[in-house]
């Protein structure tokens, strides 16, 4: 009976020994498999002249990615598409998207934003998201960190540059995730990702 404690001790030493093995070689396993799901290209801004600005616009850039890939997955005989009747449809969510890319990059810019377009087909809708997208490389990158605290008006809040470039990226986050929801509800697979 003296035995005992020491043959208990020395059971849940090893298994003790054995969780821990196996769990520091699930994190290094989970670690590598996420490590792997953020693109091996992905830019480094540190090196550039303009590294907040080209932050900004990395980010936005993949935001922009992911929802021109989505608009374009997803067929058109759903963009009419809308869980319920109180959300906007697919279609009306990437038009609104292309909307305020347009009114902020152009705030940022300081011109006056264009007038919307009727768009009634997938084909329409497209163009005038990769319009809006294309306009807002165009303001990216014509900016510098330089002129990131300049003055700037957000819906009649007076606010800087920066808090204008940073809502596009943040603007895009936020209806990316509509649309993965309304394309997993139709069983389609989002252009996700880590990043």
């Amino acid at each position: 009976m003296q035995d005992f404690p020491k043959k208990l001790f020395g059971w849940f030493g090893s298994a003790a020994r054995f969780v821990v093995a196996v769990g520091m070689a699930s994190v290094f396993i989970l670690a590598s498999s996420a490590n792997a799901q953020i693109s091996a290209d992905l830019p480094n801004p540190t090196t550039r002249p303009n590294p907040l600005t080209d932050t900004l616009s990395i980010f936005r850039s993949n935001m922009q990615d992911k929802i021109m890939k989505s608009a374009t997955a997803m067929p058109e005989s759903k963009y009419s598409f809308r869980p319920t009747k109180d959300v906007r449809s697919f279609a009306e969510i990437v038009t609104h998207v292309a909307d305020i890319s347009y009114f902020l990059c152009s705030n940022a810019k300081g011109d006056a934003p264009p007038p919307p377009a009727m768009k009634a087909s997938k084909t329409e809708v497209l163009a005038y998201l990769k319009g809006a997208f294309n306009y807002c490389d165009g303001v990216y990158s014509g900016f510098n960190d330089a002129h990131l605290n300049d003055p700037a008006d957000f819906f009649g809040h007076k606010t800087n540059k920066m808090f204008i470039l940073t809502q596009v990226g943040n603007h895009d986050a936020l209806h990316y995730g509509n649309l993965v929801t309304y394309m997993r509800l139709n069983n389609l697979e989002p252009s996700g990702g880590w990043f």
